[in-house]
């Protein structure tokens, strides 16, 4: 098997890269680098398998086409993450995931790729229970919107053309690696100011929830989803437990007492309750998640506190 990862550079896709090559696949990234954490690829230099990064952009076909040659199987993470930068300006989000998305697809289609298309659960509506794959769509911000516009054109591909594709909806991932400017990056965003002695900033009153998914364990459902049993399947990647923004940040404050509530910068795009049912993805591919929270924010603090040391 030999894979092209989109987005490989950045946080999830990073992880998605080294799970696959320590499963022996080869592997080359497709990435304009735009949201990766410099030298974020580093550790893969040398590896057998690594074949490498191709700089570009998956909305340049050109550029697909280059990091598509002799791969057999796609995990598309490439996309623009940022909730607020979306609702100030939807084009640029539209361009990346819609029109990226599109050109993966039509590339999938000619040359009859396997693709795993990764999406994110803030394509559902508000959780009143925990949201399986036929939970109601809302999408609360442009970003949300246009990523089920992605998982729609994929599905739409599958009916039309029969393409093997498969779409993967994580729920709020964190853990090494993350940025904390980025939609979902809260976990990155609140250790970074703990470590550094700065207030943590608590948006709103805190009470909106997140279902929050180590990194380690979202990249090993996104690789095992192109198994054959998940083709043509939307598959959730959960842990079923709700935390709330504010016991987050008390977890991670641990009594120094730099909580604070601050005005929401964009309270219209703002999702009350995130909770996640994986009861698919553990019947197709035996995945479950293996990282507690308190484990999972342990090693990632570590990993922070490593790289200010740097």
């Amino acid at each position: 098997m030999s894979a092209l990862v989109t987005g490989g550079a950045g946080f999830i896709g990073r992880h998605v890269v080294g799970e696959l090559l320590d499963r022996g696949v080869a592997v080359r990234v497709l990435d304009d680098l735009s949201r990766a954490r410099s030298g974020s690829l580093d550790a893969f230099s040398g590896r057998p398998g690594y074949l490498g990064l191709t700089q570009g952009d998956v909305a340049d076909p050109a550029a697909l086409r280059d990091g598509l040659m002799g791969v057999d199987t796609v995990y598309h993470l490439a996309a623009a993450v940022d909730v607020g930068a979306s609702v100030h300006g939807p084009a640029q989000v539209v361009r990346a995931n819609v029109l990226g998305t599109l050109n993966v697809l039509e590339a999938a289609r000619t040359t009859g790729l396997r693709l795993v298309l990764v999406s994110t659960c803030h394509v559902y509506a508000s959780a009143s229970q925990p949201l399986d794959e036929h939970a109601v769509t809302a999408p609360a911000s442009p970003y949300a919107a246009s990523k089920l516009a992605a998982d729609d054109l994929a599905a739409g591909y599958r009916r039309a053309f029969g393409l093997r594709q498969t779409i993967v909806r994580p729920f709020n991932v964190y853990g090494p690696w993350q940025r904390g400017d980025l939609e979902g990056g809260v976990v990155a965003r609140f250790l970074q100011a703990a470590l550094a002695g700065r207030a943590l900033q608590v948006h709103g009153d805190g009470a909106q929830t997140r279902d929050f998914l180590f990194v380690d364990d979202a990249a090993r459902g996104v690789v095992d989803a192109a198994a054959e049993t998940a083709v043509g399947r939307t598959l959730n990647l959960a842990t079923g437990r709700e935390t709330s923004i504010r016991e987050l940040a008390a977890l991670i404050d641990d009594g120094a007492g730099y909580v604070r509530q601050v005005p929401h910068p964009h309270p219209q795009a703002e999702v009350e309750r995130y909770l996640g049912n994986a009861a698919r993805a553990r019947e197709l591919l035996d995945w479950r998640p293996r990282v507690t929270l308190p484990e999972g924010l342990a090693r990632t603090r570590a990993w922070f506190a490593q790289l200010a040391d740097r």
